[in-house]
């Protein structure tokens, strides 16, 4: 058997499902395959930062295949359709009898794949799908009723449950190093056209899966056990930074699960007890796995509507000078605007920020959440629908959270809160940056003459009054 292995988002040799067992069938060599698909990612809004990153650790993943004998091939398709067509040209083209590929659970996605795996049993060619994305596979934790979970601490409970009964998380054996073949690998192309990223964007962001080992190690020794006290202070470096490799796949779940558990050994329930910094850490990844199984068991949270059917009733505003002064960073809020800053200047915002922003945008502003959800995807370089999605549905109330809609953050008692001192928003925001930690998150309290020194305008919406209008548009959609 010669296989090709089709990579998408799984950019990595280590912990590989479909590599590993590709490498195990081979006895005639083994071929990859990486598809170009702009038309594709376009559709995905995907950003520049991130297909950068991308590329940059394609050209690092394509050293390290050649290192097992396996040459990468590079093809196009000019649109989603073509796809199937070019992974079977691919296949014949370099004579190979199978294709091995990680699964992808969005909607678009399960599509494209089943034209694929149809495309290929009419030329007579295997095609070998595995799970790898998540730990647990989607389907595989089910409610008592056999439904999907849609309550993030009892789905919890549930994984770690199954992932006792199976011996903990294991990471996928190491890739064996196979037969050399005829076929030559393509050179990894250095920008695609629609997608160019600013270098000082780019520079920020060290590409590959060995950058993405080191860092999980670093993280593990140096952060992680006060991940829990600081993972919330935007002006510190107390969070992984491992989100973009595992949105483009050059570091997997399991990877970062298990050096977490290794840390903690000295507890006899490592994922759930022990460091209260790893066992977070943890957590936030089994969010990721929740989000994967939602979009997975509800596709419609993948075709832009709300996982609360109901909510698609809520009539937003549809005020563009304030959506571009959140945009912009020019709310006259300084928590949200220094979290628009960041995002524009480096593809990133702190996770504790995305969620102020965001539910300033769908709360204070009543701005439908889909067009925060869409400016986030094509800026971030860690854009991944799921997380995205979740994340911006949780925050407008539309999606899987059982916290009542009434929750909703104060901006500035949040900034107060997780940057007390102001140092996040001088960075970010340097006009406010002469003022003390009294003022800093809420300069329109200053008088007229102090105010009219700083070029920064007045809070485009009163906080009080837009979060009962919010509660009242809320309380409408429920029967009396």
């Amino acid at each position: 058997m010669r296989p090709l292995i089709w990579f998408r988002s799984d950019l990595r040799v280590d912990d590989n499902t479909a590599l590993s067992n590709a490498t195990r069938s081979a006895d005639d060599g083994a071929v990859a395959l990486f598809v170009i698909s702009p038309a594709e990612w376009k559709a995905h809004d995907y950003a520049p930062a991130r297909i950068d990153l991308m590329l940059r650790s394609l050209a690092e993943l394509s050293r390290s295949l050649d290192a097992l004998g396996i040459p990468l091939l590079i093809r196009a398709a000019p649109t989603p359709e073509q796809v199937a067509a070019t992974v079977v040209k691919a296949c014949i083209d370099s004579r190979c009898d199978a294709v091995f590929f990680n699964r992808e659970y969005e909607v678009n996605e399960q599509r494209r794949d089943r034209a694929v795996i149809d495309a290929l049993r009419a030329k007579n060619i295997h095609a070998s799908p595995w799970h790898d994305q998540v730990v647990m596979e989607p389907g595989s934790l089910r409610t008592g009723a056999g439904n999907v979970y849609t309550v993030f601490t009892p789905f919890k409970r549930a994984w770690i449950r199954l992932a006792g009964e199976q011996g903990g998380v294991e990471p996928r054996p190491s890739p064996r190093k196979v037969a050399s073949c005829d076929v030559r690998p393509d050179p990894v192309p250095e920008s695609v056209a629609g997608f160019e990223c600013p270098r000082a964007v780019s520079t920020l962001w060290t590409a590959g899966e060995k950058h993405a080992r080191t860092r999980l190690t670093s993280f593990i020794e140096e952060r992680g056990r006060a991940y829990k006290d600081r993972r919330d202070i935007p002006s510190v470096d107390g969070t992984s930074g491992l989100s973009p490799h595992l949105a483009i796949g050059t570091i997997s779940p399991r990877r970062c699960i298990a050096a977490a558990v290794a840390a903690n050994a000295a507890t006899k329930s490592p994922l759930d007890a022990g460091s209260e910094g790893l066992v977070t850490w943890i957590s936030e990844l089994i969010w990721r796995e929740f989000y994967v199984h939602i979009v997975s068991g509800f596709p419609r949270v993948c075709m832009h509507k709300a996982f609360q059917q109901g909510t698609d009733a809520i009539r937003w505003n549809d005020d563009e000078a304030k959506f571009r002064a959140w945009t912009s960073g020019r709310t006259g809020i300084p928590i949200v605007d220094a979290g628009m800053r960041q995002l524009a200047a480096t593809g990133w915002m702190h996770n504790r920020v995305r969620m102020i922003t965001a539910m300033f945008l769908s709360k204070n502003l009543f701005i439908d959440w889909r067009r925060g959800e869409r400016h986030f995807m094509t800026n971030l370089v860690d854009g991944f629908l799921a997380s995205n999605n979740g994340g911006w549905q949780w925050s407008a109330s539309t999606g899987t959270d059982a916290a009542p809609y009434f929750r909703i953050f104060n901006p500035v008692s949040q900034g107060e809160r997780f940057d007390p001192d102001g140092v996040y928003v001088r960075r970010w925001v340097p006009e406010l940056s002469s003022l003390g930690a009294e003022a800093i998150h809420d300069p329109s309290s200053l008088s007229p003459l102090a105010l009219a020194r700083l070029d920064y305008p007045m809070p485009v919406v009163d906080l009080g009054r837009s979060r009962l209008a919010a509660i009242e548009a809320f309380k409408k959609l429920r029967p009396a």
